[in-house]
């Protein structure tokens, strides 16, 4: 999958700006604040009709009103697809070979993974990142488990609200409640255990590269309950119930449930050192891009086409050496990726070879 023509219009900084990226590497160099991250917005814009920068996409309208326009076009197995984006006035408009449809349809013609400061608070950040960040792996390739997830959070919410009003005169509601949240939580944890052991597996060719030979990266699965995980994915939600009835007074006390998938982890590890709290900042960096790497693997491995790899500040705390093997490793996994950085002489260091585009004042220029 690529995306061979991207135009982007009164988003943010832009100006009208028409950019035809390489099917290899584009790197996109310029001083901050030109807009570099922001051609990047707009690429992730046009295949997910949303923003990384914000959950609000109309605050990406450029200051002065809009409408904001995206539009690009697209080939892949499927064939070639014209893709465009409008926001105007708060609303949105997909539309796909000129006409207009709903964001279900829309999606997947054109698949985008970003690593950008935001998505790599998925190791400096807390529990609830890395839970993102999986839930964010299975829907790409399940977008139906958005559902299980979302039947999960709600007998959740429901159980926690009988809790709160005083559960502990309400136990035939809250055993009720029990029963299904066990259920809806054991279906995530499936998947979650699941997406983990893949995940494991298709990260340690990426890690390889990006950390070299001598040091391995490895990922491991955390749930809540521990015992419950310990149980198994077909024993889990048998002893998941039980931890929920043995643990009611308390969780009546606190006015929560203090254990279940909303208490998940991911553990990651270099040469057996956690490293959120050993890792140097360039270790941290690099075990974020071979997460990344390793979860396009999976998409391949699913779909039969990468997806397109889009990196802001693409060489943050890698020194030269690590961010030449990184580079390496997309050329010879034939990955389109658009990078940005704000050294324009990074193409010549890593040695391999990309379109460089500089951007100035919201504007595209051939370097």
């Amino acid at each position: 999958m690529t995306l061979d023509l991207l135009q982007a219009d009164r988003i943010r900084c832009l100006r009208a700006v028409s950019l035809e990226p390489s099917r290899g590497l584009t790197l996109l160099h310029g001083r901050n604040g030109q807009g570099k991250t922001t051609l990047l917005e707009a690429a992730y814009l046009l295949a997910t009709g949303r923003s990384f920068r914000t959950p609000r996409i109309e605050e990406a309208v450029r200051r002065g009103g809009g409408p904001l326009r995206v539009a690009g076009r697209v080939s892949g197995r499927a064939g070639e697809t014209d893709l465009a984006v409008v926001v105007d006035g708060g609303a949105r408009r997909l539309a796909a070979d000129g006409a207009e449809v709903g964001l279900e349809a829309y999606l997947g013609r054109l698949e985008a993974l970003v690593l950008s400061a935001e998505r790599e608070r998925v190791l400096r950040g807390g529990p609830d990142e890395r839970r993102r960040f999986l839930d964010r792996g299975i829907a790409g390739l399940a977008p139906a488990y958005l559902r299980t997830l979302g039947e999960c959070r709600r007998a959740l919410e429901q159980r926690n609200a009988l809790l709160r009003s005083g559960g502990a005169g309400r136990r035939a509601e809250v055993e009720a409640w029990d029963e299904r949240l066990a259920a809806a939580a054991a279906a995530v944890h499936r998947r979650r255990r699941e997406y983990a052991v893949r995940l494991a597996a298709a990260l340690a060719e990426p890690a390889r590269a990006v950390f070299g030979p001598g040091e391995t990266l490895t990922v491991a699965y955390r749930p809540s309950p521990a015992a419950a995980g310990e149980a198994g994915p077909h024993g889990f939600e048998d002893a998941y119930r039980r931890a929920l009835r043995s643990g009611a007074s308390r969780d009546g006390a606190l006015g929560f449930t203090g254990e279940g998938p909303h208490r998940d982890d991911l553990l990651l590890e270099l040469e057996g050192r956690d490293l959120r709290k050993y890792g140097s900042a360039g270790q941290v960096r690099a075990a974020v891009i071979a997460l990344k790497l390793g979860k396009l693997r999976l998409y391949r491995e699913e779909r039969g086409e990468n997806p397109v790899l889009l990196m802001d500040d693409f060489d943050a705390d890698l020194d030269e050496e690590r961010a030449g093997r990184v580079a390496g490793f997309l050329q010879e996994e034939s990955v389109q990726a658009m990078l940005t950085t704000s050294k324009e002489t990074l193409a010549g260091a890593l040695g391999v070879p990309m379109r460089k585009v500089r951007v100035v004042e919201g504007e595209t220029r051939a370097a």
